[in-house]
């Protein structure tokens, strides 16, 4: 937050010295900036705060979500072989250049299915944030199922994707899990509401779906497959063998 916010005010002083180039004065915070003076109706810290989070959302989830999927595959040698494999597959048979460059067929989910199950599974098992959400009860105490939250309580809602009453083994990496078969498995019982579409990814779904998920998606995609493609990924330390091995 601290460094978000340093860059904001940096970017806001630049564009006071009239010293932004091109494509920064075409970007989202100089609108920002422009519509905050002249319609005053936000202060210019509120403006900041709220950039702060469209960087928040657009850049370090992202980035947390990518570097989850690749702590995933290096804890799980044999998905990641099996998924260089397909890759390599799929670059065959819709590669371009000989047959070495990714491009939207490649990393598409009918040609890498493999690759949208490990996407899936991570998700399920490290999602972005590991609260999906915090609710207080400032007004008075409430009981739910026989328990009282004392007024002034705080409860943080979690995700049912690893709890053992819905899915077998959940701390174990099994991208198969996503497959039709295994979506098919699940019909008819309570693990059934794991395949939800507000399940599926962190995203959301419908009116309010995240304006930027193609991108977000397209972006960890394309960045995980040609990873494994160039490089073989290992955890550095011979200690850590499991998640519970890692600081969430």
């Amino acid at each position: 937050r601290d460094i978000g916010l340093r860059l904001i005010y940096d970017f806001v002083d630049r564009y006071d010295r009239d010293e932004l180039d091109e494509m920064e004065k075409a970007s989202y915070l100089a609108g920002a900036i422009e519509r905050q003076r002249e319609s005053n109706d936000i202060t210019r810290d509120e403006m900041a705060e709220l950039c702060l989070i469209a960087l928040f959302v657009g850049v370090d989830t992202t980035s947390s979500v990518t570097a989850w999927n690749l702590v995933h595959l290096a804890l799980n040698p044999e998905c990641q072989e099996k998924l260089h494999a397909k890759l390599v597959e799929s670059l065959n048979a819709k590669g371009s250049n000989g047959g070495t460059r990714l491009n939207a067929d490649v990393i598409g989910k009918k040609v890498s299915p493999y690759l949208h199950l490990c996407f899936r599974e991570s998700h399920r098992a490290t999602p972005a944030f590991r609260a999906a959400m915090w609710k207080g009860n400032s007004h008075n105490e409430v009981e739910v199922h026989g328990e009282t939250l004392p007024q002034g309580s705080m409860v943080r809602m979690g995700h049912i994707s690893y709890d053992e009453d819905y899915i077998d083994e959940p701390k174990q990496f099994r991208p198969e899990r996503w497959t039709a078969e295994g979506v098919a498995s699940r019909k008819g019982t309570k693990s059934e509401v794991l395949d939800h579409p507000y399940m599926r990814d962190p995203f959301s779904q419908g009116a309010r779906r995240c304006p930027g998920s193609r991108v977000a998606t397209n972006e960890i995609h394309a960045m995980i497959s040609q990873l494994v493609l160039d490089w073989k990924i290992s955890v550095p330390d011979e200690n850590i063998n499991s998640l519970d091995d890692i600081s969430y």
